[in-house]
């Protein structure tokens, strides 16, 4: 059976183009992919991404059993914050990239992808401990994501906006719309200044139409899945399942920034010793320098040897021209270095270029 999310209906009403995402159906695109992406980039676009799953992990051993689940360091963050961060296996390869808030002490909210949602929550129940209750909201929580520009004007005519004004990035805060509480993260997957907002499924298609209805004049647009990948992926953040997996560490994603706690978690001794050594596998973002769409799973080759797959390739709507990550052998290419993807049995040239390409706009 294929799940809707508590919006489905305003989808089908605004004419989007469906499609069956980690087993939802779920919106790709509205008008274009071209089209929501530049409006998110320069006005806002409005996502729904209930899909997602939500965790609430809370007891007098929460701190600890975190502590214990991810790499990085838990100190980073006080109630009122939150940080990106991973489930790891003790081989270091990745279970579930995460964002983890802190409400309080020993109360945090954990929000992992849709696709992992039942990988995600046996893993954590696998390694439970006492003091620890886990409890699964993600079937009564929707998920909407303002992003660009125009976000705080937009959501500054619902909820508060002195309270919203203060939210630094990856803080969040409780507000109140139509006497639901609703929770704002100032964060996002596009690479722009912008908000997730947690609300129960009941208020969900009220506060979507208020947020079109108030962010009309902006110039708002309800945007899809196509537009929120290649938003990501001009911003180079990960994918799972793409730059992360089960066997495609945080190391080898390039992602090494987020090993730094000095607690006894799960995966430790292989990302420090992938820390120390390197890995023989690593992250190279790219610009095609050729004509032709780079797509994830092509083969990439220098001086005609075959070095690694492009792991997320798209057709970037702000650099007008073929983007993307690709896996290769460590030390086979450098800033700059010159290589080839195969694309329809012809090779299409690429370089190496710094990370990310779009630089976030807060």
């Amino acid at each position: 059976m294929i799940l809707k999310t508590a919006l489905h209906d305003e989808h089908v009403k605004l004419g989007a183009k469906m499609v069956e995402f980690a087993g939802w159906d779920m919106p790709v695109m509205y008008t274009t992919v071209m089209d929501e992406h530049n409006a998110t980039r320069t006005k806002a676009g409005l996502f729904d991404v209930s899909h997602m799953a939500e965790f609430r992990i809370k007891g007098p051993a929460a701190d600890s059993f975190i502590r214990k689940m991810i790499p990085t360091k838990l100190d980073k963050i006080a109630p009122g914050k939150s940080m990106y961060s991973a489930l790891c296996r003790d081989s270091g390869g990745v279970v579930d990239d995460i964002f983890v808030y802190m409400i309080g002490k020993n109360e945090y909210y954990m929000v992992s992808n849709a696709g992992t949602h039942e990988k995600d929550l046996s893993w954590l129940n696998e390694h439970l401990t006492a003091g620890v209750d886990i409890i699964d909201e993600s079937s009564a929580t929707a998920k909407l994501d303002l992003q660009g520009p125009a976000s705080r004007g937009i959501l500054s005519g619902i909820v508060d906006g002195s309270t919203l004004g203060r939210l630094a990035r990856f803080g969040f805060d409780y507000f109140s719309f139509e006497g639901a509480k609703m929770m704002v993260a100032q964060s996002g997957y596009t690479g722009e200044f912008g908000y997730e907002l947690y609300i129960s499924n009941e208020y969900a298609p009220s506060l979507w139409g208020a947020l079109i209805e108030n962010g009309a004049a902006a110039g708002l647009k309800p945007a899809g899945l196509g537009a929120r990948d290649t938003l990501r992926l001009e911003s180079c953040l990960s994918l799972y399942g793409h730059e992360l997996g089960d066997s495609i560490s945080l190391i080898e994603s390039g992602l090494k920034w987020l090993v730094s706690s000095e607690d006894e978690y799960i995966g430790k001794k292989a990302l420090e010793k992938q820390a120390n050594e390197g890995a023989a596998r690593t992250i190279v973002v790219f610009e095609a320098t050729d004509k032709g769409v780079p797509r994830d799973g092509y083969e990439v080759f220098r001086d005609s040897k075959k070095i690694g797959y492009v792991t997320s390739g798209t057709f970037s709507p702000t650099f007008r021209k073929g983007i993307g990550m690709a896996l290769v052998e460590s030390s086979s290419l450098s800033l700059g270095d010159t290589f080839s993807i195969l694309i329809r049995d012809k090779h299409v040239g690429a370089r190496v270029v710094k990370r990310p390409l779009y630089k976030y706009n807060g």
